[in-house]
């Protein structure tokens, strides 16, 4: 984010200081700019946890849809489906006949309740039908060590986090979260396309919002900053090389997708919050 951030601030020609305001799965810094006045000073690097959280969190105390102003996407950072290399599993046909042929006897880690790739697992065990069991670490760190260590069979992992292991040999790639597959990794299916499912997008994406109210001018020179900064190849190169795809998309699209995030993750959240 901060490269984002310095090559925005190259287009701007005004200091941006990044601050991080971590608690609540993005709730305390979301709440936050809710509050902040639209002139301009606060934006906010805002993830696909906003339109979500209502349904994880009592904190919240922002609308997602009329509380801010929309100005542009950011990046995307995809989830890849990884397999333990002990299992001896190497495609998404094998890993599915495995887990359908012993139910309950598999295990997918994920980094926290609410975390994207705890809903990612969720969303590809309740449209694949699958029988296996969750379990819950808290952050990304303890799910990689579990999977090193035998106490988990697999987890849906950002690529900078499932890269270190793959290239020692200690996990498979079986599917990627996307709705195309990476340009990085053209032998590995997408979800939907080697499970035969509509519409499978699990994505950890960002969106550049400020305090509703902004005035157009204000927001139109910011956006129009953006579209200078996504022609920036050496920018995009950097971020492919963390695994993260630069995605700036107008301001409309961006509302669509947090529709879409939220009509898709919505019900699946509020199942596995009344199972708990």
């Amino acid at each position: 984010m901060r490269m984002l951030a310095q090559k925005l601030e190259q287009q701007l020609g005004q200091t941006i200081v990044v601050e991080n305001r971590a608690g609540a799965a993005t709730t305390v810094a979301s709440n936050y700019v809710s509050r902040q006045k639209p002139d301009g000073y606060t934006l906010y690097a805002a993830s696909v946890s906003l339109p979500l959280n209502k349904y994880l969190q009592k904190s919240v105390q922002y609308d997602a849809f009329k509380d801010f102003t929309v100005l542009s996407g950011l990046a995307d950072s995809p989830f890849i489906l990884e397999v333990s290399s002990t299992l001896g599993i190497k495609t998404m046909d094998e890993l599915v006949k495995q887990i359908r042929e012993n139910p309950g006897k598999y295990t997918v880690g994920a980094s926290g309740v609410g975390a994207m790739n705890h809903i990612a697992a969720e969303t590809w065990l309740k449209q694949g039908n699958l029988d296996a069991l969750l379990v819950q670490y808290q952050g990304g760190a303890p799910v990689r060590q579990a999977i090193l260590g035998g106490d988990i069979h697999m987890t849906f992992a950002t690529l900078n986090e499932a890269l270190p292991l793959k290239k020692d040999g200690k996990v498979e790639f079986v599917a990627v979260t996307t709705t195309e597959r990476l340009s990085a990794y053209p032998d590995v299916p997408t979800v939907q396309e080697s499970m035969g499912l509509d519409n499978f997008e699990a994505v950890f994406w960002t969106a550049l919002l400020a305090p509703q109210g902004m005035d157009e001018a204000r927001a139109e020179k910011i956006r129009a900053a953006m579209r200078e900064v996504a022609k920036d190849n050496e920018l995009r190169a950097k971020l492919k090389n963390q695994g993260v795809t630069l995605n700036v998309t107008d301001a409309q699209t961006t509302v669509e997708r947090m529709k879409g995030a939220e009509k898709t993750f919505g019900p699946i959240i509020k199942e596995f919050q009344k199972a708990q």
